[in-house]
């Protein structure tokens, strides 16, 4: 089918894409594609933490999710389903969690679970306004914390340290996480923390006191890996 075709048919799926384009190229031109390296880590270039947040939360907007929270929410229950965890009433924290399929997934288990992200959207239920750099939980609040969204980290050891602070002793520290540059992998327009390889990652938060106590490939969303931590406290 050609795009007249195509317009003929859902001109307002039509033009809600080329308006997505178009808001895209323009943050673009605004915010540039620079970043500056740490070793195998790397950080996008910004003027100012108001210029990240402005970037970060412009994504929702240009962002078609398409059947992303039927098939993201399956895939992750299904491998949360594996792990040796009793789901039944854990409390649950999801980064960055956008529209809230990683929420629903922890739901579906039995967990009782609550996003944060900088821009959540409209009435939306499973995903409140918040700052993964800082967390509005008190300290021991939460058996479990999931994030597959370091890579728009600004403050990479800001986030780790407010996971552990939030982490009840037992807690568990949930990463997906995808396979980094020396796999072939590039950050896209909206990440602004990235990595060469996902061991990188993994010692950064060993550093910053947690220990890896399982690893597993995925391949949806995106081929990287499932790590979790537990605390040394």
């Amino acid at each position: 089918m050609s795009e007249k075709e195509k317009r003929a048919v859902n001109p307002l799926r039509f033009f809600t894409k080329l308006n997505r384009s178009i808001r895209k190229r323009i943050l673009h031109r605004k915010f540039g594609d620079e970043w500056k390296a740490d070793g195998a880590l790397q950080s996008r270039k910004y003027k100012s933490y108001d210029a990240y947040l402005e970037h970060q939360k412009a994504k929702l907007a240009t962002h078609d999710f398409g059947n992303y929270d039927v098939q993201f929410r399956s895939a992750l229950r299904e491998r949360l389903g594996t792990l040796d965890i009793d789901w039944r009433n854990r409390e649950v924290l999801c980064l960055a969690a956008r529209i809230g399929t990683e929420v629903k997934a922890f739901l579906d288990l039995g967990c009782r679970a609550i996003g944060i992200d900088l821009n959540p959207g409209p009435e939306n239920e499973y995903v409140v306004q918040g700052d993964f750099h800082n967390l509005q939980f008190p300290p021991n609040s939460m058996d479990v914390v999931y994030t597959n969204s370091l890579d728009h980290a600004f403050d990479i050891d800001r986030i780790a340290a407010e996971v552990l602070r939030v982490l009840k002793p037992e807690g568990v520290l949930i990463i997906e996480a995808v396979k980094g540059r020396d796999q072939g992998v590039n950050p896209g327009f909206f990440e602004s923390f990235f990595w060469n390889n996902i061991e990188e990652l993994i010692g950064l938060f060993e550093r910053a006191g947690f220990t890896v106590t399982l690893r597993a490939p995925i391949t949806y969303p995106w081929p990287g890996e499932t790590i979790c931590f537990r605390a040394r406290r």
